[in-house]
């Protein structure tokens, strides 16, 4: 029989233009007592994973692995590299540290904890030249260069020493790095887009823009849709930007394609008045999608999955082999019946064929569609959040591509909808206009709009639910409070925290019991600021000084979604029910003590509100208690905050 690993590498090679899906389909069907025999499949799906710029699933795969191989050095190094691209820079730096204390000090053990220093010193440093993290970063990496002659390190240790203000050190560093970059492509097999790069850096570190120009544009041919490999590179030359002259045709070469939300009418049917969507320019829109996908060098994709504009962008971008992510309002069954059926049997196995081809396909609130318009609202402004959560992750821009009339009906979960969240956002979109197919651009100015079209009868615009954001906080360490440290408790710790409360916004319900906090909140800003001053309050406050337990700590857990507000007849006071309360309830107990963390329903509206000031960095796939289910949960702290 073939062995294993050569099944698996040629399940990777064969799967093409839909490596992306594939390999999520590869880890949810794998053999995990092979799996756990052999930590080569953890590494390599890691590493297509981190290549494909799907840092999140990267990081799930590698955390499993490290689980069951623990201390396994290649497994921690790739581990550390999703943990800096997530954020958790103190536990990676402890990851590395540790396989130092055991002896290795290879190029990629230095070189990947330089890296941590360096993210230290952007984040601590303001940019200044004598920073103990980036002098640090430097002398790991130069002592990775003189113990292995390696081009990685080799170049960080230039581009750091010019940073610093060594010009002839820098200079003297690149040369070295070019001739081995040089010497290593006479070999075929060496040949990648890491060794382009760092000549397109080693050039542009001795001034020679020319060189460094034409080297980023090699790199670029050999990315092969490698998005986080030129995401790092393009951070790492506008950096430099700062100390030293960068063409910016030498970024523009390195330009990653925009993330793209869509949002579109669906498909008129018979008799439809006032039309939205001809079924006769379906062809002529797909064409025009399709044309703007290919034009702005776009792969990857959010959007729902009705009939007309929803089917037609996921069919263009699965054509192009691009990264399809598919967000159902509602269960599948409800939703075709609302959203496909009607249009007719084509579109219904149109849209069956993208659901089953989709690369993620997520269901924004369990249940059916029970009249709730709200929920349609919720799913598009998921659409929204989560399309800038990721280009944040890829360093880009994120864009709306939209197939709208230009009419502002005041329809809730529409399209005209969709395109308002996404004005307030400012970022650049397109419009294609579903009669004509003619595309309109927009860059801050606004759109030609149609006269508001009076709501229709019979469908309420003010949904039964609302979207609220929710916050669960626990007090740590509770349970170790004597009966005679309740008065303090009450009196101090409660007392505190319900000044801290009332410095800002005000929720719109709250209750305690024992040591456990409810706070439930009309705007995921107003939830976060609240959640930052109740963690700060417990961090540095000296509880043992008010009579409480030294080492008192608290966990904070947020998500955001449509729940019910009822007036709760025993206590006879507003109350908030439904799905979301529960699921935001199963975040706090997994969140890590003194920390806050969020689902990625509440990051992905917290970083669509422009005025946002937090970041929220990705934790994992954590499974929540009393089989609720798992869920991607993200860490958030303020952006000058280390983690």
């Amino acid at each position: 029989m073939e062995p294993s690993r050569e099944r698996f590498e040629r399940y990777l090679k064969s799967r093409g233009s839909r490596l992306g899906s594939a390999i999520h389909d590869l880890w949810e069907s794998r053999d995990a007592s092979a799996w756990a025999q052999d930590p080569y499949f953890f590494i390599r799906l890691g590493e297509v994973a981190g290549g494909l710029g799907q840092s999140m699933f990267a990081h799930d795969v590698l955390g499993e692995g490290l689980r069951i191989f623990p201390g396994h050095v290649r497994l921690t190094q790739l581990f550390s590299l999703q943990l800096i691209a997530c954020g958790f820079l103190l536990t990676a730096r402890d990851l590395l540290t540790q396989l130092m204390n055991d002896g290795h000090f290879d190029e990629e053990t230095l070189g990947i904890l330089g890296r941590v220093y360096k993210e230290m010193w952007l984040i601590e440093g303001g940019g200044g030249s004598d920073h103990p993290h980036l002098a640090r970063s430097r002398e790991l990496y130069v002592g990775a260069f003189r113990r292995s002659r390696g081009s990685y390190s080799g170049i960080n240790a230039a581009s750091l020493s010019l940073i610093m203000g060594d010009r002839g050190v820098s200079e003297g560093l690149a040369r070295e790095v070019i001739r081995i970059c040089l010497e290593s492509w006479k070999d075929p097999a060496r040949r990648d887009y890491w060794l382009l790069a760092t000549l397109a850096e080693g050039f542009l570190l001795l001034g020679r823009q020319d060189k460094a120009r034409k080297y980023c544009g090699f790199a670029r041919d050999h990315a092969d849709r490698s998005w986080s490999a030129l995401a790092s590179t393009r951070r790492q030359f506008t950096l430099l930007s700062r100390y030293t002259v960068v063409d910016p045709a030498v970024l523009e070469a390195l330009k990653i394609p925009p993330v793209v939300a869509f949002s579109g009418h669906r498909i008129d049917g018979p008799d439809q008045q006032p039309s939205h969507f001809p079924a006769a320019a379906a062809d002529a829109v797909k064409r025009s999608v399709a044309a703007a996908l290919e034009r702005l060098g776009a792969r990857i994709g959010y959007a729902s999955a009705a009939c007309g504009g929803d089917v037609i962008f996921h069919e263009c971008l699965q054509e192009l082999g691009g990264e399809s992510n598919v967000i159902l309002p509602f269960d599948q069954d409800d939703f075709m019946k609302i959203s496909v059926n009607a249009a007719g049997e084509d579109w219904t196995r149109r849209a069956l064929k993208v659901l089953d081809q989709g690369t993620v396909v997520e269901q924004a609130t369990p249940g059916g569609y029970r009249g709730e318009d709200l929920l349609f609202s919720y799913a598009n402004r998921l659409i929204v959040g989560k399309t800038i959560l990721r280009s944040r992750f890829l360093e880009t821009e994120p864009l709306l591509l939209a197939v709208w009339d230009g009419e502002r009906n005041g329809k809730p979960g529409g399209t005209a909808e969709c395109v308002s969240l996404w004005e307030a956002t400012r970022f650049p979109s397109i419009v294609i206009d579903p009669a004509t197919a003619e595309v309109i651009e927009r860059h801050g100015a606004p759109y030609r709009v149609r006269a508001a079209a009076p709501a229709p009868r019979g469908r309420s615009a003010a949904p039964r639910q609302r979207v609220m954001a929710i916050l669960f906080a626990d007090l740590v360490g509770f349970s170790r409070l004597g009966e005679d440290q309740v008065p303090a408790y009450v009196g101090s710790f409660l007392s505190e925290l319900a000044r801290t409360v009332r410095r800002g916004s005000r929720p719109q319900y709250r209750n305690t019991w024992g040591d456990a906090i409810c706070l439930v909140f009309d705007d995921a800003l107003r939830a976060a600021e609240c959640a930052i001053r109740m963690r700060d309050l417990v961090r540095h406050t000296d509880w043992e000084h008010r009579g409480l337990p030294r080492g008192l700590t608290m966990r904070v857990g947020l998500h955001a979604g449509p729940v019910y507000p009822f007036r709760e007849p025993l206590l006879d006071r507003q109350n908030f029910f439904g799905f979301h309360m529960n699921q935001a309830a199963r975040i706090e107990p997994v969140t890590r003590p003194g920390n806050v963390y969020a689902s990625e329903a509440f990051a992905s509206m917290l970083l669509a509100d422009r005025r946002n000031a937090f970041d929220c960095r990705y934790v994992g796939v954590i499974v929540l208690p009393k089989d609720f289910g798992s869920y991607p949960i993200y860490h958030l702290k303020r952006k000058s905050e280390v983690g």
